[in-house]
């Protein structure tokens, strides 16, 4: 569809560097210049797809609605379903590999589902005994894992997504992500423009006072320093100070929902209206988008 780049994308990430983006009705975008132009790959979908991980540069999952699990094996060219139709309807959200082998998929009502055979069979993995939708995964810089759920809910595992724990919640509102800035320092981040920063790990958290009221979807920490997180209706909050303080930047993204950084600095946002590549907010004037 010539418009794909403009439709509804969930995620985005790397795969090598290759950028891959999915979205609304099983579209499947790659970028092979750090998303100056992008082309569409067949998808064996139509379904909304919702998250997208690449372990390595060859093999990537991408789950969606309806119990939507794609695998390819040759850089997101091809891709195939790798869990079939059937049953009730899961609502997948996200997706994360530690390897080749072992990986997981979380989604809507609690419910995730593991593999440790690359994506031959997925059983239910037992991460959050309440049904409250487990929204993303992120990876700190010493290995371990967190989960942002809603109604204020943060996991964590040490031991690769096998057991979970409960961190102490700082904020009953739905939280969307969980951005580790290094071993025992997280930022989490949700609802109406909600920020905190934890130095233990997690145990305890300070709430930051963003000035805005914007929903957060997504964050990166910038290979020049700067955090980002992505704000709702072209508001993004940049940090130059570790998260302790932020300041708005406004950008063409209307409805943000998630960021990766490329090799050559600038950041790449999909949202409601397509992907866009940004430069780093530290040269605001020269920002542009594809």
């Amino acid at each position: 569809m010539p418009l794909a780049a403009k439709s509804v994308l969930m995620d985005v990430t790397l795969a090598g560097d290759r950028l891959v983006t999915v979205g609304e009705r099983g579209h499947i975008l790659l970028s092979d210049d750090y998303g100056k132009t992008w082309r569409q790959v067949p998808c064996p979908s139509r379904t909304t797809l919702t998250g997208v991980y690449f372990p390595d540069s060859r093999h990537g999952w991408a789950v969606g609605h309806e119990n939507v699990i794609l695998g390819t094996t040759d850089g997101g060219e091809t891709w195939t379903q790798r869990y079939p139709d059937g049953g009730i309807e899961e609502r997948y959200l996200d997706v994360h590999f530690n390897d080749l082998e072992n990986g997981f998929a979380i989604g809507a009502y609690g419910f995730a589902r593991a593999t440790g055979d690359g994506g031959e069979t997925w059983l239910p993995l037992d991460v959050f005994e309440e049904e409250l939708h487990l929204n993303k995964v992120t990876v700190g810089p010493n290995g371990r894992l967190y989960i942002a759920v809603e109604a204020g809910e943060l996991l964590t595992s040490g031991d690769s997504g096998a057991d979970w724990e409960s961190l102490p919640s700082p904020y009953e509102g739905s939280l969307f992500g969980v951005l580790p800035l290094g071993p025992r320092t997280l930022l989490t981040y949700g609802l109406r423009g909600h920020v905190f920063r934890s130095l233990d790990g997690g145990e305890t958290w300070d709430s930051i006072d963003t000035g805005s009221s914007v929903l957060i979807m997504d964050g990166l920490r910038h290979s020049a320093g700067a955090i980002v997180l992505a704000g709702q209706s072209g508001k993004f909050l940049v940090s130059d100070d570790g998260g302790r303080n932020f300041r708005e930047w406004e950008v063409p993204v209307q409805g943000a929902t998630a960021l990766v950084e490329c090799p050559d600095g600038a950041i790449i946002a999909v949202g409601l209206n397509g992907v866009h590549r940004l430069f780093s907010p530290k040269n605001q004037s020269k920002q542009g988008a594809q």
